[in-house]
């Protein structure tokens, strides 16, 4: 992917970082308890996040399917990059224990908590995506940029796996990470390809050209024929 292109994924994952932000702000809101008191802290890994599944984006956009699948083949990556940590919590069990609003209490030692996030999440997180870039990439760039995105993923929409798994809670919680997953996904799709046309310079997407079409060079010069 060219320059200009690759800076165009890397602004739309940010604000795909931001929309996948507030569906989760929104669906906690309606469905668990109202938590907006953590949206700067939330934004700064939103935009964090974004960028980094922006970058990772830009270096596996080729291999993923042509509109109109190529958010759909966007979130399997996710889903690729994230099923590891989500089996680990599953199988290692509750680790924390939630009240009805919102309080709760380690079921388990600091040291194994800690050693769960660390390890069980973003460190299998980190590991799967840069095996899932590897796969796709096929560059030591690709493999680099799906890592830090599979952190980014771990440490913010799935950031509660660990302590959610293998509870009742689990279902709620696998359907808020699938629809911040679907809405970012979505939004940086479709905002790459926007801020791509609006590049002066000439990258290819889906195909097609992604500047402007009045951009086009043509050789004036060349006798007809």
């Amino acid at each position: 992917m060219a320059p200009a292109s690759r800076a165009a994924a890397i602004e739309a994952g940010t604000l795909a970082g931001i929309a996948g932000l507030l569906v989760f702000l929104l669906l906690h809101h309606l469905w668990i308890v109202p938590i907006w008191f953590i949206a700067p802290v939330g934004a700064v890994l939103a935009l964090g996040g974004g960028a980094a599944l922006g970058a990772a984006y830009a270096e596996i956009r080729s291999r993923l399917p042509g509109r109109p699948w190529t958010t759909v083949g966007l979130v399997a990556v996710i889903v690729a990059v994230m099923a590891p940590a989500i089996l680990v919590a599953e199988l290692r069990g509750p680790i924390y224990a939630f009240g009805g609003g919102g309080e709760g209490r380690l079921l388990v030692a600091p040291l194994e908590a800690i050693l769960m996030v660390g390890a069980g999440l973003l460190a299998t997180s980190t590991l799967a995506g840069a095996v899932v870039g590897w796969l796709l990439g096929r560059t030591r760039r690709a493999a680099a940029t799906m890592a830090l995105a599979g952190f980014a993923l771990g440490l913010g929409p799935g950031h509660n796996i660990p302590f959610l798994g293998g509870t009742p809670a689990t279902p709620k919680e696998l359907t808020i990470f699938a629809a911040v997953t679907l809405a970012g996904s979505l939004v940086l799709v479709a905002s790459h390809r926007w801020l791509a046309r609006r590049s002066p310079a000439h990258d290819t997407i889906d195909g097609h050209p992604a500047g402007r079409p009045s951009e086009t060079s043509y050789d004036l010069t060349e006798p007809f024929s």
